[in-house]
């Protein structure tokens, strides 16, 4: 009759002996400390869990609905949000003088116009 591989007579000692281990510890240690971290991360900051990628597209959605609602270009909207106060500002003056000096098509003003509020309402709204 077969009984079984290895050691029949042995109650598994070899398994505690990972538990006095000091490397094993600290190991473990490490690893729920890790953990926990990373629970804390998650509870502070939703969006950490999520791929980059997911955030790349709703943030591209968001940006083309404010280029759509403002009737502007979603360029602009993209270089916008990379602009401090300061370059905003600058970007509604030289619009406001290129609008008093240029002769253009009412299409064409009309366009700058609409650039015009939205920079104003994004400098509005920049710290």
């Amino acid at each position: 009759m077969y009984v079984g591989a290895g050691n029949s007579g042995t109650s598994g000692g070899s398994g505690t002996n990972y538990l006095t281990n000091p490397f094993v510890l600290i190991g473990g240690s490490i690893i729920v400390y890790w953990f926990l971290k990373k629970r804390e991360i998650i509870k502070a900051n939703p969006n950490a869990s999520k791929s980059v990628k997911a955030l790349e597209q709703k943030r591209t959605i968001e940006l083309q609905a404010t280029a759509k609602e403002n009737k502007v270009p979603l360029k602009l909207v993209k270089d916008v949000q990379g602009m401090s106060k300061k370059q905003v500002a600058e970007m509604i003056i030289s619009n406001q003088k290129m609008m008093n000096t240029t002769k253009m098509s009412n299409d064409e003003r009309n366009q700058l116009l609409n650039m015009v509020g939205f920079l104003e309402t994004e400098l509005d709204n920049k710290d």
